[in-house]
Parts: structure tokens; C-alpha cells; sequence
């Protein structure tokens, strides 16, 4: 794939793949929102029911590619870049205000429970917005300038050693799923 005509290695197209995934979630938990906010009655929470569920489970995604970032490339991308160069920190700085929105939808939902009425889904509903509009933007400044540069400024080794990363934090997250599964309840 290419952006900004630049071919990128594989673990910087690995994080682009997420990316498209992560969108396709996010896109759905967005349609939701939008159908909370025009709707009214019982059916605006039960929306936010399926908000929830949606919500949860890509937040979880969402940690496992973050952190792929922020242990892997962000490191690797600051040794290169210097002291001066606030690129890092501001990607890291928008990887936390995501999550923050992310987690104030979830702990006020949880907090809501199940006696939600139609105007508390509505309004804990806006961090979900606010975590896609956050989200949709980052995403886009990763992709047209993070990971093009990133591919133009990380030796051979440094990217061999990110995808090794990435390997091991997938084979790692495959054994945490494997012992869950099998965990007695």
C-alpha cells in the first residue's frame, strides 16, 4: 500500500491494517450514536446497550494496537527525532485523550447500569463521538505523516527488530486469550 508514495515495511503496514479495522469498528459504534441521538423512547436504550458492547470490545482492540505503538514505534521513532521534536509526544498525548474518552463512556455507563433512562444513554453517548472525532484524526495524521516518516528515518534493523516486536506482543496477547478460554469459572 502506499501513502504519500511511500511503500511501507511491514510493521508499519501492519499498523496501517489496523487501522482499517479499527475504522470499520468505529464507524459502526458511530452509527449507533447517531441513531441515539435521533431516536427517543425505549429503543434509545437499547441502542446503547449494543453502544456498549460495541464500545467495550474495541477499546480492547484499540490498547493492543496503541500499545504496539507506544512500547514499539514511538520509542524508536524518539531516539531518532531528538529531544526537540514533539511529534511523539503529541501522538502519545492524543493515544490518552481517546482512551480517556473511551473510559468515561465506559464508566458511565457502568455506573448508569441498567436502570439507563433515554437521556443518560444520550449524553454518555458523547464520548463515544468524541473518542471517533479524536480517533479519526490521529488516524489520519499516523498515516499520512507518523508512518511515512517513520519508514524514512528507522534503519533496516530498527524496523526487523519493531516486527519482532509486534510478533511477540501477538504471540504473547494468543497465550493470554488461550489461558482465559481455559481458566475454570
Amino acid at each position: 500500500m502506499e501513502i504519500s508514495n511511500v511503500v511501507l515495511s511491514a510493521p508499519l503496514q501492519q499498523l496501517m491494517e489496523e487501522h482499517v479495522s479499527l475504522r470499520q469498528a468505529m464507524d459502526q459504534f458511530y452509527e449507533i450514536t447517531e441513531e441515539i441521538e435521533s431516536k427517543s423512547g425505549l429503543v434509545v436504550v437499547q441502542l446503547f446497550g449494543e453502544l456498549y458492547e460495541r464500545v467495550s470490545a474495541f477499546t480492547i482492540n484499540l490498547k493492543a494496537h496503541s500499545k504496539r505503538e507506544d512500547v514499539g514505534l514511538f520509542p524508536m521513532m524518539s531516539r531518532r527525532l531528538g529531544d526537540n521534536d514533539r511529534t511523539i509526544e503529541v501522538m502519545e498525548e492524543e493515544h490518552e485523550k481517546a482512551e480517556g474518552h473511551l473510559q468515561d463512556f465506559l464508566s458511565e455507563a457502568e455506573q448508569a447500569g441498567s436502570t439507563i433512562d433515554e437521556n443518560t444513554a444520550q449524553w454518555i453517548s458523547v464520548y463515544a463521538v468524541q473518542a471517533y472525532a479524536t480517533l479519526t484524526q490521529h488516524f489520519a495524521k499516523e498515516e499520512k505523516v507518523l508512518f511515512p516518516l517513520a519508514e524514512k528515518i528507522l534503519s533496516v534493523d530498527e524496523k526487523e527488530e519493531l516486527e519482532h516486536l509486534f510478533q511477540a506482543s501477538e504471540n504473547l496477547g494468543k497465550k493470554y486469550m488461550i489461558v482465559q478460554r481455559n481458566k475454570p469459572t
